[in-house]
């Protein structure tokens, strides 16, 4: 929630490229689940075995989503209906792609410290 409130991607008022938050920006933010994504390639073929269970996703998600309109503007925060088949139209603008991790909760999704 932090990575996504706070990561500077958009151009601040001057110009200045990376500059500006969607948090500085007012921005609304449209969550869409995609546990199934997280996924790692043996082969041709995709391996979900580290991705969150089927049972504790929504759980998760939902805490999430709570989590994140607690520490920004609820009505800004936009969601679809979790494990719906779901056709979301977006407009890429820019040259990049950025993934955000938290390596804390994937250390404790595994048991792991």
């Amino acid at each position: 929630v932090r990575k996504i409130l706070n990561v500077r991607i958009f151009d601040g008022d001057k110009g200045k490229r990376w500059d500006l938050s969607v948090k500085d920006k007012n921005y609304e933010i449209l969550c869409v689940s995609q546990f199934t994504l997280y996924k790692v390639m043996k082969g041709n073929k995709l391996d979900f075995h580290n991705a969150m269970a089927a049972d504790k996703s929504q759980d998760f998600y939902n805490e999430f989503l709570t989590l994140l309109k607690s520490q920004y503007q609820a009505d800004l925060i936009k969601d679809g209906k979790f494990g719906a088949y779901m056709q979301v139209n977006i407009q890429n603008d820019g040259p990049v792609t950025i993934e955000l991790e938290s390596p804390q909760n994937k250390e404790n999704e595994t048991g792991e410290s």
